[in-house]
């Protein structure tokens, strides 16, 4: 009876913490339509000021304009950003002041003719608002105006409620499990049990020892491999550049100091200096089980030198399955680690993947460039692999349109090098 109790009462717990999630969901929900109803009004009043504000002089840049402005971000506390651009002359005003939206609207990326970069609008906390002006003479420009819709006078007080109610219950649950007198378990015991037999002379004691433990083997595995060479001496193909095998790759202590965690929060993929240790893994686990894997590195290269790395970079962890194995390197280029697939199979999912980012963004001229190597029943480095694909993605970044190089190796050739040598 009491065992049915504790159940009961942890149901209706586990109903009643559901019901409070629910609460903070719809308690967000109201709050930020709120908010967005209010903003919109706002970006209405502060576009009918730019017009009235440029018509005074006809000039974006003039002192009265930016007073006009520096006022609109006065009244509006939630307007974190504004840009005003023309097709001719490119941006005529920019001002921001949350540094969610720096990466985004960079005076320096935003040239005349070329697209305009906006916020992920799929953040909960951002609003942009993006609308036209006419003025005399034909002249027109692009005003977006970005807003944060977090209304913390009102989230505070709610999650206020929610703890307070959680506090509540848990003080209730201490008070319940505490008054309930627990029933012994009838299982076996960790400890020997004394029993006495009255048949034996002089009472003999009888210990009645546990029932006998099977140990279950491990599932860890160690492979017999032999020692390599330095593999820095293996054969280079042909058609690779020698210079370029020798740039150095990531170091994982060159940057460990100064990073908080695994992924980095400008692109939410890996940081650059894990891959060493990563593909090392990898390398480990393939040759364990005798399958193949893959290393690629892309790179992106726009007119413009700029590219969405945010977006890319999202689109990268949906296309390949492994999120922990898609590694930043550098300020164009991604890096992702294929397993279990072999060369070809690599350069399918790279092709698909091309396609992937082409549709995405289809009106970009962007150059995607792309070097893939693969473990290929080698017992390799990482240092190894990695200056493999940096080299074959070198070769592919000097054509002139979007190539994807393989660095293939010939297997036959490489097993007689290794038995040359052994």
């Amino acid at each position: 009876m009491v065992s049915r109790g504790i159940r009961i009462f942890f149901g209706l717990s586990i109903i009643y913490y559901l019901l409070l999630v629910f609460y903070l969901i719809f308690g967000f929900y109201s709050i930020r339509s709120n908010s967005l109803g209010a903003v919109s009004v706002s970006a209405s009043r502060i576009n009918s000021s730019i017009d009235s504000s440029f018509s005074i002089d006809y000039s974006f840049s003039s002192p009265y304009f930016k007073s006009e402005m520096l006022k609109a971000f006065e009244q509006y506390k939630r307007l974190k950003a504004a840009l005003i651009y023309s097709e001719a002359n490119g941006p005529e005003y920019i001002r921001i002041t949350d540094k969610r939206l720096t990466d985004f609207y960079n005076p320096q990326a935003i040239i005349a003719g070329s697209e305009i970069p906006e916020f992920d609008s799929s953040s909960l906390f951002i609003k942009t608002y993006k609308s036209k002006l006419y003025f005399k003479d034909g002249y027109s420009a692009t005003v977006i105006l970005a807003f944060d819709v977090f209304d913390r006078g009102s989230v505070f007080p709610l999650l206020r409620n929610t703890i307070i109610a959680a506090v509540i219950h848990l003080i209730i649950s201490i008070i319940v499990i505490s008054t309930i007198p627990l029933r012994r378990s009838s299982g076996y015991s960790y400890e020997k049990e004394v029993t006495y037999n009255e048949d034996l002379p002089e009472a003999e004691e009888q210990i009645l020892e546990e029932p006998p433990v099977v140990e279950s083997l491990g599932s860890d595995f160690e492979p017999d491999i032999p020692e390599m060479p330095d593999d820095t001496e293996l054969p280079i193909p042909d058609n690779i550049d020698e210079s370029v095998m020798e740039q150095p790759y990531a170091s994982p202590n060159q940057t460990a100091q100064t990073t908080p965690g695994m992924y980095s929060d400008r692109s939410g993929l890996v940081w650059e200096h894990f891959l060493p240790e990563k593909l090392d893994a990898e390398l480990k686990r393939s040759a364990s089980f005798d399958q193949d894997s893959c290393l690629v590195f892309i790179s992106v290269i726009s007119p413009s030198g700029f590219i969405p790395y945010r977006n890319i970079s999202e689109l990268i962890i949906e296309h390949f399955s492994y999120k922990d194995l898609a590694f930043e390197a550098g300020v164009n280029t991604f890096c992702v680690i294929i397993p279990e697939k072999d060369i070809d199979e690599g350069q399918i999912e790279v092709d698909k993947f091309k396609k992937s980012l082409k549709s995405r963004f289809p009106d970009s001229a962007y150059k995607i460039s792309a070097g893939i190597t693969s473990r290929n029943s080698r017992l390799l480095s990482e240092k190894r692999m990695i200056q493999e694909a940096r080299a074959a993605l070198s070769r592919a970044e000097a054509e002139d349109k979007s190539t994807t190089i393989a660095f293939r190796t010939d297997l036959n050739k490489y097993r007689e090098y290794i038995a040359s040598i052994t």
